[in-house]
């Protein structure tokens, strides 16, 4: 169990931190707009997930109501290469307030995870205005704390 903790912390360490400014990306919606660091609405919250993983999935619901209650974008990026983008469209078709970020020719989820210097999932950021990280959540974000840090962000929170 101390190992657990010991890694957790570890990756913490090496991940974005709150005040960084996001790293670039280039990945499409699925619409096939291009969404950047630049273009993308904020405050956000983007998830890295897998659908494979369980906590994603036992996390979603909660999340998805904080979506829904505060109209934030919440942006989906799977670090997993096998989700294909049929894997990803069909896993979100439950959660239609999220918007799930794919491929472009020019960028991979993959390569945006790593740039992001993601371990694991679920990991989860709250971006304010200007683009910075105000909090990162390694493994299941609470619901409460997320609605802190989106209020730090600059969204409205009832």
């Amino acid at each position: 169990m101390r190992a657990l903790a010991l890694l957790a912390l570890m990756g913490l360490a090496l991940a974005i931190a709150p005040g960084e400014v996001l790293p670039d990306f280039q990945l499409l919606d699925p619409k096939g707009n291009l969404i950047t660091p630049k273009t993308m609405p904020k405050p956000a919250v983007i998830v890295f997930w897998a659908s494979w993983c369980p906590v994603c999935r036992a996390e979603f619901p909660s999340l998805h109501e904080v979506a829904e209650k505060t109209k934030v974008p919440f942006f989906v990026i799977s670090r997993e290469p096998r989700d294909t983008k049929e894997v990803v469209l069909a896993y979100m078709k439950a959660y239609p307030r999220f918007v799930p970020l794919l491929a472009s020719s020019a960028d991979t989820p993959a390569r945006v995870a790593e740039r992001f210097r993601i371990l694991g999932q679920p990991w989860t950021l709250v971006v304010d205005k200007e683009g910075k990280v105000v909090a990162l959540f390694a493994g299941r974000a609470g619901k409460e704390a997320l609605l802190d840090a989106l209020l730090l962000a600059g969204a409205e929170v009832e």
